[in-house]
């Protein structure tokens, strides 16, 4: 077993380039792009071990290199690509711990914790943790910020998430709300879960849940829009929060209101409700998640 840091990085809303430009045109555009990281990657003792669609994974010996490859990344692409009047940009996440190396791919916990932070990060945001960030050496010009702590799957404690502010000038920085920065004073303890004819109970004692269609999930499901790693839902502060790491996006129908979509963010749940998977189709209900939260 190897210690390697993970890091991914991937296109932010690229099924908007394929709606707004057609295949052809996206395609060309994302190859670009992902031939430009891959580069950047490369300078700082990065390799490919895959690309999965519009997002490249790379591994790096060090967490250093890992950082300084995401801000080359951020910097390449900023600005530089425009499809049309649609500005291309990426998100990056990374993290440093033990993996197996198996016929050129990487697997284990580290592989996990940093594909959760690149689901953390928006577009032009990199993301890591706090400790893959103590073995960071940030240049002068740059600089960091923590976005709180977080309860990520595989991990007792709550893991502190950093944001590497890449933009030289910081002061010109907008502050974009996190899904970790939601707060609200509604006090919940019980959420009950069902999809795919399954039930779970989500309380204090079990605080997270991932969604996705892959087996790894602790609430799996087959709808073909959704992606590998979907979503999590998290409870914390008395609260039961939803937060969208998809390529596709999320709709949440609470109560009788209308749907709501939410991608790559997060919004409290309330009440009870459905959720559909990178289309609006609440239709079929074997292929929602329906919940409800029980004082």
């Amino acid at each position: 077993m190897a210690e390697l840091c993970i890091l991914f990085a991937d296109i932010a809303d690229s099924t908007a380039l394929f709606e707004k430009h057609g295949d052809e045109a996206a395609r060309t555009a994302i190859s670009s792009v992902l031939d430009v990281l891959l580069q950047k990657a490369e300078v700082h003792e990065g390799e490919l071990v895959k690309t999965i669609g519009d997002e490249i994974m790379c591994i790096f010996p060090k967490a250093n290199h890992a950082m300084l490859a995401a801000v080359d990344m951020q910097n390449a692409v900023s600005g530089n690509f425009v499809l049309g009047n649609h500005p291309i940009s990426i998100r990056v996440g990374f993290h440093y711990g033990k993996v197996i190396e198996e016929q050129g791919d990487v697997f284990g916990d580290a592989v996990n914790v940093a594909a959760r932070m690149t689901g953390y990060a928006k577009r032009g945001q990199i993301i890591t943790n706090s400790a893959t960030f103590k073995d960071c050496h940030l240049p002068p010009v740059l600089d960091q910020r923590s976005l709180g702590k977080t309860k990520v799957k595989g991990k007792l404690l709550a893991v502190e998430i950093i944001e590497i502010l890449w933009q030289q000038d910081v002061s010109q920085i907008t502050r974009v709300t996190s899904a970790l920065d939601i707060k609200a004073p509604i006090a919940q303890r019980e959420m009950l879960l069902e999809i795919s004819g399954q039930t779970h109970t989500m309380t204090e004692q079990s605080p997270t849940k991932s969604i996705g269609r892959g087996i790894d999930n602790d609430l799996q499901t087959q709808v073909l829009m959704a992606s590998r790693l979907h979503a999590e839902i998290q409870f914390s502060g008395g609260n039961f929060k939803y937060t969208d790491m998809s390529t596709n996006g999320s709709w949440v129908k609470q109560g009788d209101a209308d749907p709501i979509r939410i991608h790559r963010d997060a919004m409290v749940l309330q009440g009870e409700g459905l959720i559909a998977f990178g289309e609006p189709d609440f239709e079929d209900a074997g292929q929602l998640l329906r919940y409800q939260i029980k004082k």
